[in-house]
């Protein structure tokens, strides 16, 4: 069965081509009529990038280089094409450039720990990716490679990821810590991490203005690993707490409908499913207004 390869529209709709039709025809027409578009070139290479077309997109990387004139962007997405070709050692060249232009800026760094730890410089590489971390401590998968470095070695992780979540703004330390206590079964604390995420992230914003995508990411990470752990309760609890309907996705949303569901509370995941549909992006909105149709219908047979 031959691979399919999406390209998406303006509302976000994937259409779906062969991989070497994707090859030989989308992306040499997309990257003529984006050449001069920086923002439309950039995404659609890191697309390219992510499907693997690594020769495609390393020359879009190289035109972006010079639309952004070697930015952190560019510089850090030239690099990310050159490890998975190999060619660990321009990668590096890229990377310290990068950081010499940008030394308050710490995902360059996160990179370098990538080439440090395929020489098998482990130290090296702790090193890269703790300062990465210190430098911007919100990098999941980061924090996620930390958190594995230190259980390779029988260290304790949680240890390593507290002084991170102490850092002003940090908020996705907290959810890795709340996802190690949940998976040791120490329900309450982990709890109490996820709530410290979201409470940063409403720090970040005045009230009267709407949520920002951190603060739907800290939500609905939290009550997904929740849910995941058949915390129905918990879940139901956490969203009264934390969940808004104007979040613009509606992933924790439709976790707390699932718990209300599961706890029996119908008629009440019916009223959360009405209040998120006037907020949501409408690539959301035909996929909740079923979710609701199905919920208005087991309401219907259960009153029967």
């Amino acid at each position: 069965m031959k691979r399919k390869v999406p390209l998406f529209d303006s509302l976000g709709r994937p259409i779906w081509f062969d991989r070497e039709e994707f090859r030989d025809h989308v992306i040499p027409e997309n990257l003529k009529a984006e050449w001069d578009n920086p923002q439309e070139l950039y995404d659609f290479v890191v697309q390219i990038f992510r499907d693997g077309f690594i020769e495609e997109a390393e020359r879009g990387a190289d035109r972006l280089l010079e639309l952004y004139q070697r930015d952190e962007g560019t510089l850090v997405l030239k690099a990310a094409v050159l490890l998975r070709k190999g060619d660990d050692v321009g990668a590096e060249k890229l990377l310290l450039e990068c950081i010499g232009k940008y030394p308050d800026r710490g995902v360059a760094h996160t990179f370098l720990a990538r080439v440090y730890s395929r020489r098998g410089d482990r130290e090296g590489a702790l090193s890269a990716l703790m300062q990465g971390l210190r430098l911007e401590p919100n990098q999941e998968m980061a924090l996620r490679w930390l958190v594995e470095l230190h259980q390779e070695k029988k260290e304790d992780p949680v240890a390593a990821l507290k002084p991170f979540a102490e850092i002003a703004g940090a908020f996705w330390p907290q959810l890795e810590l709340g996802r190690l206590h949940l998976e040791a079964d120490r329900i309450s604390e982990a709890i109490r991490w996820f709530e410290a995420a979201v409470e940063v992230t409403r720090g970040l914003r005045r009230e009267q203005e709407p949520p920002s995508y951190d603060e739907e990411m800290a939500v609905m990470t939290s009550t997904a690993k929740l849910l995941q752990r058949g915390l129905r309760d918990e879940v139901i609890e956490f969203c009264r707490k934390f969940w808004l309907p104007t979040f613009a996705t509606p992933f924790a949303g439709l976790d707390y409908v699932q718990a209300l569901e599961e706890a029996g509370r119908v008629q009440e995941g019916i009223g959360v499913l009405k209040e998120m549909l006037p907020y949501l992006l409408p690539e959301y909105r035909s996929f909740v207004d079923k979710r609701l149709h199905h919920l208005e219908s087991k309401s219907l047979v259960r009153g029967r």
